[in-house]
């Protein structure tokens, strides 16, 4: 996933050139992540933003925090970071003026995928998602473009900056940790290396929140704050849900504060922090080594998969509008949206690399996939269960024989052919016609 703005466990999901975000405790409102921002972050002020130049140096409580938690994640600490209040009334106009014309691209081109997977309604996109779930679910930002911490107090009076409660420290120690990983190791340039592949950008975002949820927990330990849990995540995941947040971007976005927090966690103590630092920079190929991580240890690496441009093949007026690659996780996630946990992951299992690549054409729009798994068997699995996940949600098959086609009820049209190689290609299209061409046009390249 391509994230610039990592907008707490929501936009974990949604941009990345910064980290962010750990939820707050009930006790201050709500469940309400921190997030970081992207560079866009120096763009002009809009009418009821936090106006700029009020950032002040950090006050000397949140400076002790700041050098308490460079001491347990072993990096020093940067030298210049500043905080500035905002009032939780100026938040939406301060997040909105920090999305820049590419975050919006991004947005648009992932609502297309997503919906066609189906993991959001037709009548929903990302970026709503976005501002309803962010706007009343975040606690602070921080840029590392300008070294500064935005912190959201309800009357933003600079003043309370010296005066935050327990859990709004800890909060704000898993943010410094982003801070130091920002000034160490260039969050901004690693994001653009995995921002164009969902699966590698949800790999580095695991690491980076992996890591912060890891050392956020050993500095909460060395100052007797409230231990690190699942808590605040449930917290979270019910405010989502009252959001009109899909279940299954709910587990993307979670992802990197979970499974990533355990699998940092066990590289920590198993292989020293010097390998997240590496990561940071260059992380594994997929969420595949997050969910196997002992891959790593074998050498193994996913096989590339390709797929030939279908934009001629598909008639005039369609382009390419996205493409990359789901992983296990993505994979596992599509399953999981009709099956249970444990079918999913038999689903998913053996995954050994992918591409998927989005075609539109006005409202029309169709992804083809092609996984390849460790073998035939594995291939074949997944077939079974990606029938079960269609069936499950009320498609229904058509009277085709040499490919299964199954339409939806919001019209959406899967169409799979038969095969018993290690690879599985499927093509989703809000329209017959136009999933049947991607189909055809693809086994006649």
């Amino acid at each position: 996933m391509s994230y610039r703005i990592l907008l707490g466990l929501i936009l974990a999901a949604a941009l990345g050139t910064s980290a962010a975000c750990s939820p707050r405790d009930s006790t201050l409102g709500g469940a309400s992540p921190i997030a970081s921002v992207s560079p866009s972050a120096t763009a002009p002020t809009t009418p009821g933003a936090s106006p700029a130049g009020d950032a002040q140096p950090l006050p000397a409580s949140l400076q002790k925090v700041l050098d308490g938690v460079a001491t347990v994640r072993k990096l020093s600490a940067p030298p210049s970071l500043k905080a500035e209040a905002v009032r939780r009334s100026d938040l939406p106009a301060l997040l909105d003026r920090l999305l820049t014309d590419d975050d919006r691209r991004w947005f648009a081109q992932t609502t297309t995928l997503y919906r066609l997977l189906g993991h959001m309604r037709n009548d929903q996109d990302y970026l709503s998602i976005y501002k309803s779930f962010g706007s009343d679910s975040v606690l602070g930002l921080y840029s590392p473009v300008e070294d500064q911490l935005w912190v959201v107090l309800e009357n933003g009076d600079p003043a309370g900056l010296d005066k935050l409660s327990r859990d709004q420290t800890q909060t704000l120690a898993h943010e410094f940790v982003h801070a130091l990983q920002d000034y160490h190791f260039s969050l901004d340039t690693a994001y653009e290396k995995t921002v164009d592949d969902l699966d590698l950008n949800l790999a580095w975002t695991a690491v980076v929140e992996g890591d912060a949820v890891t050392h956020e927990a050993l500095y909460a330990k060395t100052v007797s704050l409230r231990p690190g849990g699942g808590g605040p995540l449930l917290l979270l995941a019910g405010q989502a849900q009252a959001n009109d947040v899909p279940a299954s971007i709910q587990r993307e976005l979670y992802f990197p504060y979970t499974a990533g927090a355990d699998w940092v966690r066990g590289i920590v103590n198993r292989q020293g922090v010097d390998v997240v630092n590496r990561y940071l920079v260059d992380p594994p190929r997929g969420t595949v080594f997050v969910l196997h991580p002992e891959l790593l240890d074998q050498g193994w690496q996913p096989a590339t998969v390709t797929l030939p441009d279908l934009s001629g093949a598909l008639g005039s007026g369609w382009k390419r509008e996205s493409g990359g690659t789901l992983g296990e996780f993505g994979l596992k996630n599509y399953l999981q949206l009709k099956l249970g946990a444990s079918q999913a992951a038999v689903g998913a299992a053996g995954w050994a690399g992918d591409h998927y690549d989005v075609y539109v054409n006005g409202t029309a729009s169709v992804a083809v996939v092609r996984v390849k798994f460790a073998s035939a068997a594995e291939a074949g699995e997944f077939t079974d269960r990606q029938l079960n996940l269609l069936e499950a949600a009320g498609a229904q098959p058509g009277p085709e024989s040499a490919m299964r086609v199954f339409t939806a009820a919001d019209g959406d049209v899967t169409v799979i052919p038969g095969s018993t190689s290690d690879e599985v290609l499927f093509a989703i299209g809000t329209t017959k016609a136009a999933a049947w061409a991607a189909m055809l046009a693809l086994l006649g390249s």
